[in-house]
């Protein structure tokens, strides 16, 4: 089985468009005045624009990345914020291998480095990865 797409409703559609294309850097593919669609490598994601915001219960978008991926998304979202100042996007924080943000329906954006990580032991005998997950 395999997710083909997911659609987020919002009344704060230009935020999404921004924040999606300029840090996320997501190739836009089909734009209207109240909906845009953008590629996840063989899964698409839809914004559609509502009237007013609709009640949610809280969401979680958690993207998985490898390290190098992960440290060039957190100097985007660095410059995003120094570039454009405050944004409707709450930056929670980034950490050594998760990066969080709340956008503005309240849903949780999580990026995470899931490469394997070396752990080097006390003693030299053995080498040890870990993946995070």
């Amino acid at each position: 089985m395999r997710l083909s797409g997911l659609t987020l409703e919002t009344a704060y559609f230009e935020d999404y468009l921004s924040f999606l294309t300029e840090v996320l850097e997501l190739d836009l593919y089909e734009l209207t005045d109240i909906s845009m669609r953008l590629d996840l490598q063989g899964t698409w994601l839809e914004i559609k624009k509502v009237p007013s915001a609709p009640h949610q219960v809280a969401t979680n978008v958690e993207f998985s990345l490898d390290a190098l991926e992960y440290e060039n998304l957190k100097q985007k979202v660095t410059f995003f914020y120094y570039r454009r100042g405050a944004s409707r996007f709450l930056f929670l924080g980034a950490e050594s291998e998760k990066c969080e943000l709340v956008d503005p329906d309240g849903r949780v954006w999580r990026f995470k480095d899931t490469s394997p990580k070396l752990i080097l032991p006390d003693n030299d005998s053995d080498i040890t990865y870990v993946r995070n997950f």
